[in-house]
């Protein structure tokens, strides 16, 4: 929509009343000066007729009908008039007729004045004892003319009819002069009333731009900016008002933005991931750790359903549930994200505007117990896994002690088979602790702190380990053969590093068939060292692998049992990389064998 600018609404609507003004007082005075010339015009005709009548009287009745005609005439040319003299109530003479007129020189040819064909109001009236006025065309002339007429009384009656004219070409010329002059007064004082209105109009115009742009500064955030004062009363007031307003946005919106700053900060520092709805369950805002959790992108949520952005049927009832209820809402739910499942702790609370204003919307606090589940579930089978594991050593011990106890202690030969199965699960049980131990101990050397670490030869560390495993693969006429180009050096416990190695080569060995091959690597990658340990055993199916380094897990528990293994060898070998600030990760496939890997930093 167009809109017109301040300053043609001023000085246009001041045009129009100038032009107005102008032409009203131009009409006025127009007016004024036509009805005043002409009134004036009839005043002198009368003057001029008062005076003719009184000459006309004084030579009537004493001069003949030409020398009144020569009078009149002179007396006509004298005045500028025209000047007629016609019978009235004379003896032996029309009434009507023209005796004289000074500019017609045979007045016999002119007609009577009173007759009905010749009708002459003015004429008639003075006949009648009046005073006759009329403006009208002359028969005689052929021009508009102004007469006057006045009776001359004789004897107690009218005998005579003197009448004056004048043209009113001559009036009408005195006006265009008059009107001419009139009209350029006119012009030139709107001339001038039009530049006064044009520097006035640009002045207040300027005033209010100069307002309007320093309140465009203050809109845009300058609120530093203060708008200069103007002369004028009323908009001095305008510009001291936008500056106290640009002052008070200033602190509020500094006092908003240091609060939505601490509320951010706040929010975004959380580890509890938070959403905000209002009302109408749609979005208000997310903080980083809940788009993390949920894997959404907070801006775009904004504004959106909470349905639209968490195809979550549990956290929307949580959801639902604290909009609409008045007390607090705690729910465990479990979330798909990607390929994993993560489990999460929900508590929605109704969101106020005030302390004591109405419900706004809802929060809720996620906390992601993914972690803590899978501890309490590895602490469990931990629990449940080395009860089993110390307890089947203890019932051998105990059955077999109660069966010597029974009698068998006279039967040498059963006695000694006995007491050698007694021992052989004594030390299965030290074997146990002995791992407890180690990883116990481990665990206080996370990270490397507290892990004493010197320059050795990784080469050499990894052939006394393949030594040690040596006689175990000759006895199953397996081949372990090492790769390796060149010794490298790194900050490492020789020890610990070799008793990880031992642990892989050793299940490599035992879960290998006969006359297999076990395939041990030494190699770096990027910044780290890679050592492998790879066999052509009957690999481990994909959904154990997450869980193959937990303690006491095992794939097949009865032939791991059978093989002699205590299920804490590899949980030792992933806590020794890891003291040593590594990692151990695994490849395998069902029927293919398997790779191991400790993965070890140079520096």
């Amino acid at each position: 929509m167009h809109r017109p600018r301040l300053f043609w609404r001023i000085y246009g609507s001041y045009l129009l009343v100038v032009v107005l003004c102008t032409g009203a007082v131009g009409i006025f005075a127009a007016h004024s000066a036509h009805s005043f010339y002409y009134s004036r015009t009839e005043r002198d005709l009368l003057a001029q007729a008062q005076l003719v009548r009184a000459d006309v009287a004084a030579r009537y009745g004493t001069q003949t009908p030409q020398k009144l005609q020569e009078f009149v005439t002179r007396l006509g040319q004298a005045s500028g008039t025209r000047i007629t003299v016609i019978a009235a109530h004379q003896p032996g003479v029309t009434p009507g007729k023209v005796l004289a007129d000074s500019d017609v020189a045979d007045v016999s040819t002119m007609m009577n004045h009173l007759t009905q064909g010749a009708y002459r109001p003015e004429v008639h009236a003075a006949y009648n004892g009046g005073t006759g006025f009329a403006i009208r065309p002359s028969e005689t002339l052929h021009e508009e003319m102004m007469y006057l007429a006045l009776p001359l009384r004789e004897g107690g009656g009218i005998a005579l009819v003197v009448r004056v004219a004048v043209p009113v070409a001559s009036i009408n010329d005195a006006l265009g002069s008059l009107y001419v002059r009139i009209t350029g007064s006119a012009l030139l004082a709107a001339a001038l009333a039009a530049v006064l209105g044009l520097f006035m109009s640009r002045r207040i115009s300027g005033q209010v731009r100069d307002v309007k742009d320093g309140a465009e500064r203050i809109a845009a955030g300058d609120f530093a900016y203060e708008l200069p004062l103007p002369r004028t009363l009323e908009f001095a007031a305008l510009a001291e008002g936008l500056n106290r307003m640009a002052a008070e946005l200033s602190g509020q919106i500094g006092t908003l933005t240091r609060e939505r700053n601490e509320r951010e900060a706040v929010l975004t520092s959380m580890v509890e991931g938070v959403i905000a709805v209002d009302s109408d369950e749609r979005v208000i805002a997310v903080n980083e750790a809940a788009a993390r959790l949920l894997e959404v992108d907070p801006v775009a949520a904004e504004g959106k359903s909470i349905q639209e952005v968490i195809r979550n049927p549990d956290l929307q009832h949580v959801v639902a549930a604290a909009v609409k209820g008045h007390q607090p809402v705690e729910a465990d739910i479990t979330i798909r994200v990607g390929s994993e499942d993560r489990s999460l702790q929900a508590n929605g609370t109704l969101l106020r505007r005030s302390a004591a204003g109405g419900a706004a919307g809802a929060v809720v606090v996620l906390n992601d117990v993914t972690r803590l589940k899978r501890l309490e579930a590895v602490r469990r089978d931990f629990v449940a896994n080395v009860s089993h594991e110390l307890k089947t050593p203890v019932t051998s011990i105990k059955g077999f002690a109660e069966t010597l106890d029974d009698g068998a202690i006279d039967d040498p030969d059963a006695a000694h088979r006995f007491v050698r199965i007694i021992a052989g699960q004594a030390d299965r049980l030290n074997a146990i602790i002995g791992d407890l131990l180690a990883l116990s101990s481990l665990e206080q050397t996370q990270d490397g702190r507290g892990l004493s670490r010197e320059e050795a030869d990784v080469k050499g560390v990894i052939t006394a380990a393949v030594e040690v495993c040596d006689a175990k693969a000759q006895a199953k006429h397996i081949a372990v053969e090492f790769i390796c180009e060149e010794s490298v050096l790194a900050p490492v416990n020789p020890p610990l590093l070799e008793q990880a190695l031992i642990n892989l080569i050793d299940n490599a060995v035992k879960y290998s068939p006969e006359g297999g091959s076990v395939d041990v690597r030494l190699a770096k990658q990027g910044g780290e060292l890679v050592l492998s340990v790879k066999d052509d055993g009957p690999g481990i199916p994909r959904e154990h692998l997450p869980r193959i380094f937990e303690r006491f897990y095992r794939v097949d528990k009865a032939r791991s049992r059978d093989l002699g293994g205590t299920g804490l060898g590899l949980a030792i070998v992933k806590h020794i990389a890891q003291a040593h600030g590594g990692s151990v990760t695994v490849e395998s496939v069902v029927g293919r064998g398997s790779v191991f890997r400790i993965h070890l930093p140079l520096s």
